[in-house]
């Protein structure tokens, strides 16, 4: 069995990783139709192999301040992504072809298969979308919500998991960019568990005593 922490790790580096793409300034708020709710998705699309710095901040109930780690996310193309955390400690996790393998520096490493775990699956067809710039493959998994600026140029997408069985998992995905692409990602687990990732140079500006309030702020307005 996969125990239940290593599936919250990996689910959280899964979905950091669609943030490797690129990196944006994120909006303020006017809906749009959900018709037009993933055009931001086909600006995403990026060509392999590519890579960015990140730096997480993860808010836990299990946690008595929030977990803050940083590195290098990249894609390879395909269903091959990888994430290198460099700080607090060392650690890189690979998926390739279905296949997961997690090393930490002194701890050996572990191996399991996404087959062992659907909605991991699942998140990873939807993420590589994500990174392709595919938006049918996206809205197969995801139900999305796009939020404009008054400028037309910022945005923030939602997205909802369709499945009742991956929305046990996770409830939702927010990605604020603008026209030149993605700047941060929020992920919040159906428990509250809620990570920021802040991309590109942004991911220098980890404020030391990060809140839930901060990073949002600062995703949206920090130029």
């Amino acid at each position: 069995m996969i125990s239940g922490m290593t599936l919250r790790r990996s689910l959280g580096m899964m979905l950091a990783l669609a943030s490797a793409a690129t990196w944006a300034r994120a909006p303020e708020t006017a809906v749009v139709d959900k018709p037009d709710a993933l055009a931001p998705i086909a600006k995403l699309a990026q060509q392999p192999p590519t890579q960015v710095a990140f730096a997480e901040a993860r808010f836990s109930a299990l946690l008595s301040r929030p977990l803050v780690v940083s590195g290098q996310l990249s894609w390879e193309g395909g269903d091959r992504l990888q994430r290198h955390v460099d700080s607090p400690y060392v650690e890189t996790t690979r998926i390739v072809d279905g296949e997961v393998s997690m090393h930490r520096a002194g701890r050996g490493t572990r191996h399991f298969s996404l087959d062992r775990a659907p909605p991991l699956k699942a998140l990873l067809d939807s993420l590589v979308a994500v990174l392709s710039g595919d938006r049918a493959r996206l809205s197969k998994v995801f139900t999305p919500r796009l939020d404009e600026d008054g400028g037309g140029q910022g945005w923030t997408l939602t997205l909802k998991p369709k499945s009742p069985r991956l929305a046990r998992s996770l409830a939702h995905i927010r990605l604020d960019g603008d026209d030149r692409g993605l700047r941060c990602m929020l992920i919040t687990e159906a428990n509250g568990t809620l990570s920021v990732d802040l991309l590109g140079p942004l991911a220098a500006r980890m404020p030391t005593q990060p809140t839930r309030a901060n990073l949002t702020a600062l995703c949206r307005h920090a130029e």
